[in-house]
């Protein structure tokens, strides 16, 4: 990972940059493996106040996730989410960006919050095309599946899992 890329803990005026992020990822990345109504669904834009909102209470607020963003020059590039269960609730870089490092950086500080967490494992429904980056990180598919987004649309993923090493 480049050295002038910083990672930190969300704060809630990253809430729009972690947006866009999440919908440049979506739409740049994911687009070759998804149809446009499932890509459209699941980043929608233009980004609206409310669902900036919505991320500043659900991802960065909330006590139960804990949210990493990695940043260059003071603008957020990528992010990451995990909640107490272990599950990652979202793991995004913007395009940009990408093949750097900064997606198995921002995994690594998620996983070290879950061993604090004293949790056994991580878990999380992969999009396609995020696939191969979880092997590559060490989890394993448990089963391939759908995913609902909180439009209620539905979108084929891998549900994978990492058995954690918890330190004695």
């Amino acid at each position: 990972m480049n050295d002038c890329i910083q990672l930190q803990p969300a704060q809630p005026e990253d809430a729009a940059a972690i947006l866009e992020v999440h919908c440049a990822a979506v739409h740049q990345t994911a687009a070759p493996f998804y149809p446009a109504y499932v890509i459209n669904s699941w980043a929608r834009l233009p980004i609206e106040n409310d669902r900036v909102e919505r991320v500043k209470q659900k991802w960065i607020e909330n006590s139960d996730r804990r949210t990493i963003v990695a940043k260059h020059s003071n603008q957020v590039v990528g992010y990451g989410c995990v909640d107490t269960t272990g599950e990652i609730q979202g793991l995004y870089v913007h395009p940009d960006y990408g093949r750097q490092g900064i997606g198995a950086g921002i995994l690594a500080v998620l996983e070290q919050i879950a061993i604090s967490f004293t949790l056994p494992s991580l878990q999380v429904d992969a999009a396609l095309n995020a696939e191969a980056f979880y092997c590559k990180q060490g989890f394993d598919v448990t089963e391939y599946s759908t995913h609902r987004l909180a439009s209620g649309q539905e979108m084929a993923c891998a549900k994978m899992q990492k058995i954690l090493k918890l330190r004695n």
